[in-house]
């Protein structure tokens, strides 16, 4: 096989009931020239025999004795990807067949676009189409929405693999909110986009997510703060942006109090 452009990289644990079509849309893609980097990160669950059932050479399958965490497991798999360009996919989530070759026109067409995600839609546990984004394309507009909520849907993301270089791995201190964490430290310096096209299926949280876990606890409150006071001090901000990261960590603050007594 010729050195691959695009790295596809999912990270597994506990997803016996998705992983299947999650695998099955990566390796269905209309787009060739890829590798597909599975790590299965300590599953307690049936999604190890899924994942050794499946016989293609484009996957290298690594299997961790136990769960590392999902940001550690995210910045070892980053290590195997060998193109030009990676991609996310999430374990849960499906990507449609011509996800990877949309992407990868988009950042051989713009030199300066150093991350991309799309937009997509949203399925339940069942498959069914319950809704779908449509985000505003331009990241750059003042205000920047994207300093005050993440805009782009993890498994939608592909970026150049020079990026790491120039702006590290996911930060190990998130649990939750790493690739927030990563795309605002892109756009400190580069440029970023969403595609107008709906590239993904994006499961809903459920009762296997970790997000939904996370939900339960202050832990999404706090790593949004750091983000935020992050964005205050390294980001160039105009007035109106530094009122609103001042208002927004005020609100999440008050969240955090109010849980604390709930």
């Amino acid at each position: 096989m010729k050195k691959p452009i695009v790295s596809v990289l999912m990270t597994v644990f506990n997803h016996q009931n998705y992983v299947k079509n999650s695998v099955k849309s990566v390796l269905s893609q209309n787009f060739k020239r890829f590798e597909f980097i599975l790590i299965d990160n300590g599953s307690t669950d049936n999604s190890t025999k899924i994942i050794k059932s499946f016989k293609d050479k484009r996957i290298k399958k690594i299997y961790l004795k136990n769960n590392i965490g999902r940001t550690k497991c995210l910045n070892y798999g980053l290590k195997y990807c060998r193109g030009k360009y990676i991609a996310i996919l999430d374990s849960d989530d499906i990507a449609k067949k011509n996800r990877i070759h949309i992407q990868y026109q988009a950042l051989e067409n713009d030199s300066n676009l150093w991350l991309i995600g799309s937009n997509y839609n949203l399925i339940n546990t069942s498959n069914k189409k319950i809704g779908q984004s449509n985000i505003d394309q331009n990241l750059n507009n003042r205000p920047r929405k994207i300093i005050f909520k993440n805009l782009i849907a993890h498994s939608t993301v592909m970026f150049r693999k020079k990026l790491l270089k120039k702006i590290g791995l996911y930060p190990k201190e998130f649990q939750y909110a790493q690739d927030y964490a990563f795309y605002l430290k892109t756009i400190k310096n580069f440029k970023i986009k969403i595609l107008k096209e709906k590239l993904i299926n994006l499961r809903v949280p459920h009762k296997n997510s970790e997000t939904l876990r996370l939900y339960k606890t202050n832990i999404i409150n706090l790593e949004e703060i750091r983000l935020l006071t992050w964005s205050l001090k390294n980001l160039k901000t105009n007035g109106l942006e530094k009122i609103m990261i001042i208002l927004n960590i005020f609100i999440k603050y008050l969240k955090v109090f109010k849980n604390k007594f709930i």
